[in-house]
């Protein structure tokens, strides 16, 4: 049974949050070792701005230099034509990728009406997303 690539990237989603779970267990360690043991109270502003930062280098660094991250390399799904997209192009598919989140996803779902089957992040970005052998 063929996997659509709205499915595969969602899955794909899944497993991009094990990086950043690591990533975000060694900022942690590292900000408690420089504080000398303390830990950063919670609602620290700088801290949630550090870790958000983190996932958006994450996801802009892999689509621009990769065409993928790693969760799209396991799931065989990648950004067509990546090469030609530039740092504002995978940025702005981020920033729309966080808001189709907080939506529920809902940018991507609407891969299934669009007449191109483009998603959002797609659109803001000018660079499809498709499977790759």
């Amino acid at each position: 049974m063929l996997i659509s690539t709205t499915w595969r990237h969602v899955a794909a989603f899944v497993y991009d949050l094990f990086p950043i779970i690591g990533l975000w267990l060694i900022t942690s360690v590292v900000v408690v070792l420089l504080r000398g043991g303390d830990e950063v109270p919670p609602g620290t502003l700088w801290f949630q701005c550090l870790l958000i930062a983190q996932v958006v280098f994450y996801f802009v660094f892999s689509w621009k230099k990769g065409g993928q991250t790693l969760g799209m390399r396991a799931w065989k799904i990648g950004i067509e034509d990546y090469r030609s997209m530039t740092w504002w192009q995978s940025l702005a598919r981020c920033a729309v990728g966080i808001l189709s989140i907080a939506l529920l996803g809902i940018g991507l779902w609407y891969k299934k009406l669009h007449a191109d089957g483009l998603s959002w992040m797609d659109m803001a970005s000018q660079h499809r997303t498709v499977l790759v052998s």
